[in-house]
């Protein structure tokens, strides 16, 4: 609670807030409380965070108030189809800031919510729909000013250390992964599931990068090298656990005699290689072992190449890793390639936003008929904090208690404005007085909002509900209770709303990802260009990110080992599909029945002794054609299948 770094956070957010009031109260804005609360919603430790932030929050402010004249103008004398209107937009902002997995979600949040803060707010009068836009869009535009300049004045933190941190931690990881794979340990030292966390930092790397275009500190040539290596770490990971399937099993004397110079030269890259000695050598590391095991040639064989371009991968790693420490040039191709290299595509779950958006207009509906039935005033805050219940907390696997952690803040924030609104504001006489309890009330709570995000939304929240002007006059308790009592009411009926139309829990996630992941491969049996293969890569590395954490909650780290498994067997299945295309005769219908037999298999907890038969039948098949360029490739596609699904069967002989 006393590092340096969180006190400074807080002091940087207070004084940003108390600027934002005192112009505020200056130039005669109508809701003085705005410029403060957009301040300390803003808050963020690093520079990057608040201005990605601001950015986001005005645009989406600013088309929120636009769009809101708009309808006021078209339905201004028919209230319901005012509300119906705004329902509907919000409930589609909504829904794309669930489907935007990065910082640019928020605009689409703001977007939503402002619509509800102008239009539903101001339904009783909307020829002052103009002057409340107006105003909410300079009050909140003040409060971005403020947060923006005092960040940069007073010890701006930018996000690169924090990123050549993690890239300091994934390099020997991977490094291990590497040495188990050619030591043939399947289970290595930091095991499967740790594996995968590491493949889950890594493409949760991509939800920064909507930040870290607007970092000063950080230059757009190491935005790009950092992208390029994430995307080159990334295409290591089947490869890697590829070559480790390939070399598991193989007697410890084999494995160091076939082996010395693949090792040699991964020494070599590994201190500094560049890829082109790394990419030569490999190629020939593996010698062609006896003719008589022609299944250990194929297996040596595929594993030769999938090592040739590990090690060059690696070689390329290694030199964007020195450019982006020292600044060290890189070679005019890969120059070119970084280029070329945008951040990991981290892919939209329809489900959950469409899950999520059928509640929001649920609760939507649910309060405007409450609001329609009763005439409670403060019927539209209920309206608001119910969306905002949905908007930031209502796609988690544990949405249910996370909207119940919030109700829990709301009410504590309900009590926290009871103490300032009734006891501490009251004790302030002129500005210095104000400043000195806003300083007791707020920084205690700013500095665990440096770890805390509920935090910050507690504070938000209680600066909400109290009556702060220029002239502080407390709100009559009776109102203050009526219009909290509204928040709690919005966030009960936005709970009730979401248990109808979605399940919880971590199990369900992993279930539905499992279906998508079949879903995925039955289509790869279908057809599979170049471009349908990588994306299944990026789909299911994204998915493996996403079960990482999942599996620990759920009890099933065990089945951390099939998630790479998978992902191997899918990209095979790509890879026999574009082969099968330019083959011919018996060797394609042998192709085409493995590919059906596959569809038929590949949803199966264990795949049926059928399915070995089949890709043995279209190896010895492949095999007897003997092959051209095209034949090796299925061939080898037929080895990383046989090896991903049947990796403990006896291994393939050619039938008589």
């Amino acid at each position: 609670m006393f590092e340096a770094g969180r006190w400074l956070f807080a002091l940087k957010l207070f004084m940003s807030a108390m600027i934002a009031f005192a112009i505020s109260v200056r130039i005669g804005l109508p809701q003085n409380y705005w410029p403060v609360v957009t301040c300390c919603v803003l808050a963020n430790p690093l520079t990057a965070g608040i201005r990605s932030k601001v950015v986001y929050r005005f645009m989406g402010t600013l088309c929120a108030g636009v769009l809101s004249l708009m309808l006021a103008g078209l339905f201004g004398s028919a209230p319901v189809l005012m509300v119906i209107g705004a329902g509907l937009v919000g409930t589609i902002a909504f829904t794309f800031a669930y489907l935007d997995r990065t910082p640019r979600a928020y605009g689409f949040q703001l977007f939503g919510l402002t619509l509800m803060i102008v239009l539903v707010a101001g339904i009783d009068h909307p020829e002052k729909m103009f002057d409340t836009a107006l105003a909410r869009l300079c009050e909140i535009s003040l409060g971005i000013v403020c947060a923006t300049t005092i960040d940069t004045i007073v010890l701006p933190r930018s996000l690169g250390p924090i990123l050549r941190g993690r890239l300091r931690a994934w390099l020997p990881d991977m490094e291990r992964w590497m040495d188990d794979a050619l030591a043939g340990r399947a289970d290595g030292a930091i095991g499967a599931n740790d594996r995968l966390k590491v493949i889950a930092d890594m493409t949760s790397l991509s939800t920064l990068a909507g930040q870290l275009r607007y970092d000063p500190m950080v230059s757009p040539r190491d935005r790009q090298i950092v992208f390029a290596i994430q995307r080159r770490m990334l295409r290591l990971v089947p490869l890697i656990s590829a070559i480790g399937a390939r070399l598991a099993g193989v007697e410890e004397a084999k494995r160091r005699e076939h082996l010395r110079q693949l090792v040699g030269a991964w020494e070599r890259v590994r201190t500094g290689g560049t890829a082109e000695d790394a990419g030569a050598e490999p190629a020939t590391a593996l010698p062609d072992p006896d003719p008589a095991t022609p299944w250990r040639r194929l297996v040596r064989q595929n594993g030769a190449e999938l090592s040739a371009e590990a090690l060059r991968l690696w070689g390329e790693l290694r030199q964007l890793d020195a450019a982006l420490e020292s600044g060290a040039s890189l070679g005019a191709e890969l120059e070119r390639s970084i280029g070329q290299d945008a951040p990991f595509p981290l892919r939209p779950d329809y489900h959950i936003a469409l899950r999520v958006s059928a509640g929001v207009l649920l609760a939507y509906t649910a309060l405007c008929g409450l609001w329609l039935l009763t005439g409670w005033t403060q019927s539209p805050g209920a309206v608001l904090i119910g969306t905002v219940a949905l908007a930031f907390f209502g796609g988690g696997d544990q949405a249910d208690r996370a909207i119940a952690q919030f109700a829990k803040f709301s009410a504590i924030a309900i009590l926290l404005g009871i103490v300032l609104s009734y006891w501490m504001l009251p004790l302030a006489h002129d500005f210095a007085s104000f400043v000195v309890v806003m300083g007791l009330f707020m920084l205690p709570l700013a500095a665990w909002a440096a770890t805390n995000p509920l935090a910050l939304l507690l504070l938000a929240m209680t600066l909400s509900t109290i009556n702060l002007q220029s002239n502080y006059s407390p709100p009559g308790f009776g109102a203050y209770l009526d219009a909290n009592v509204a928040s709690l009411v919005g966030i009960f009926i936005a709970f009730a709303s979401l248990v109808l139309v979605r399940q919880m829990g971590s199990s369900h996630a992993l279930a539905r990802f499992a279906a998508d992941e079949r879903e995925d491969m039955v289509e790869l049996t279908l057809h599979a260009s170049r471009r349908d293969r990588d994306a299944f890569l990026d789909r299911a590395l994204d998915r493996i990110g996403q079960m990482t954490a999942r599996l620990a909650a759920a009890g099933e780290t065990d089945q951390s080992g099939r998630l790479l498994t998978r992902l191997r067997a899918g990209a095979n299945i790509a890879d026999l599909r574009r082969a099968r295309s330019a083959m011919q005769g018996e060797l394609r219908d042998s192709a085409e029945r493995l590919l059906a037999s596959v569809r038929e298999e590949i949803g199966k907890e264990e795949p049926a002794p059928r399915l070995l038969d089949d890709i043995d039948e279209t190896l010895t098949t492949a095999w007897r054609e003997g092959g051209d360029q095209a034949q090796r490739g299925l061939m080898n596609s037929l080895v990383g299948l046989r090896l991903a699904l049947f990796e403990r069967a006896p291994a393939w002989e050619p039938a008589a």
